[in-house]
Formats: structure tokens, sequence, C-alpha cells
């Protein structure tokens, strides 16, 4: 008996310590998930001053593409770390994220930062097109007025995350990627495409097509987003038990 009772008591005792362990290591995630959402944040202002300093008019020297391939990659890392904060930490109402509420802010603040910065630039250069404007103010317009209505409704209920609202989210990451990364993506495609054959055809003219695949890209997202944003607005919020849509 006395044998059993120890046993016992040491089964507990390591229970309660693998307990602790895993504890730690999953408020670690969220510590670590909470720095990825807060560095997405911090990287926007950054891509939005390079995108304005390397998206000049050519006669104050044109596109700089060290400076846009540089935003790029930054783009592409901060949309990157919205992964790595759910796996890392779970979603966004984990009880381990002190922080968590910010991850859907962050992904805004990141799309909507950078499509406003393109906007400027291209309309700074007399470029603007309505195949680009249009989708762009779309997602621009659609996040501010949810995010308004999120703060004055959604944040009293809990709104799972659906399909619709993921692929929105993805595509315009995407999208904006896309477009971010045309000038200099575009030019590595032309060059690879060159030979001394067709060398003068190739560089007669940038090809569109990385930008073209982006708006295209940006029109779907912003489709799903007009979509999504309906379903939100159509929620019955006096029964929080039954919600379950889009944030």
């Amino acid at each position: 008996m006395t044998i059993s009772t120890n046993d016992s008591g040491t089964n507990g005792s390591a229970m309660n310590r693998s307990e602790d362990v895993i504890e730690t290591v999953e408020g670690a995630g969220g510590a670590l998930a909470d720095a990825l959402t807060c560095l997405r944040m911090l990287i926007m202002p950054v891509v939005a001053f390079l995108i304005w300093k390397g998206w000049q008019p050519v006669e104050a020297g044109g596109i700089d593409l060290n400076l846009t391939i540089l935003a790029s990659i930054l783009f592409a890392v901060a949309a990157i770390t919205d992964v790595f904060d759910d796996f890392l930490g779970g979603n966004e109402r984990s009880i381990h994220r002190r922080f968590g509420y910010l991850d859907d802010v962050a992904d805004t603040v990141l799309v909507v930062g950078t499509l406003a910065a393109l906007l400027f630039v291209i309309m700074r250069a007399d470029m603007m097109h309505w195949t680009f404007m249009i989708p762009a103010v779309v997602l621009i317009a659609r996040e501010i007025i949810v995010g308004l209505f999120k703060g004055f409704e959604l944040s009293r209920f809990v709104v799972a995350d659906t399909l619709l609202s993921n692929l929105k989210s993805g595509l315009s990451m995407l999208a904006t990627c896309l477009l971010l990364a045309s000038p200099w993506l575009q030019t590595w495609i032309d060059k690879a495409r060159a030979s001394e054959t067709n060398v003068t055809e190739v560089f007669a003219s940038t090809s569109p097509w990385v930008w073209v695949i982006g708006e295209i890209t940006l029109w779907v997202a912003a489709i799903i987003s007009i979509v999504t944003a309906v379903a939100i607005f159509r929620m019955d919020f006096s029964n929080s038990d039954t919600n379950s849509g889009e944030t």
C-alpha cells in the first residue's frame, strides 16, 4: 500500500511538471506570435517609404529596382509572419496570446498601407488606370469600413474565420506582392526571355504580365472582400452563440 501511494504521488508530480513544461512552451509560442504580429505592423511604414522613394516619376529618375526589390522582400517577410504567428501561438483568440487581437489589424495595416502607397506613386507619375484603382480602392474602403464596424460591434462577439475570409486575405497579400515586385520581376523575366535574335524586340517595351496577373488577383480579392463584408453586415448579433463569420 505504501509503495502504491508513493508511485501515485510520483506520477502526479511528473504529470504536473509535464503540464508546466507544456504551459511554458505554449506561453513562449504565444509571445513569439505576438512579436511577429507587431513586426508585421512595424514593417509596413518601411515598405511604404521604400515605395515612395523607389517609384519616382520618369523625370525624377524613374523606378529604382534595388529599392523595389527591398520593399518586395520586406513585404513578403511580413506576409509570411502571418502564417507563422498562427502556427506558433494559435489564432488571435488563443489564451496564450496577449496581443492576439492585433493579428487582423496587422494584416489590414500591411495590405492597406502598401496599396495606398502604390496608389500615391502611380497617381504622382500620372499613370493611374481604373484596372488598378478600382480594386485597390474597394479593398482599402472595405478594410476601413469593416474595421470600424468590428470596433463597434464585432469586438463583443467571437466571430470565426471562414474559408472565404482566409482566401481574401491570402489573395490580397499575393496580389499586392506581385504588384510591388512587378518592376524588377518583369525585368528579370525579360532578361531570361532575351536572346541574340530577339533582344531588341524584348526590351523595346517592358512586358506588363506580372502587373496584369497582380491586377487580376487583386480584382478577385476585391470581389471576395465585398462578399464577406456583406455577410458580416447581414449577421444577426442578437444571438452571439450562433454567430459565425469572417473577421
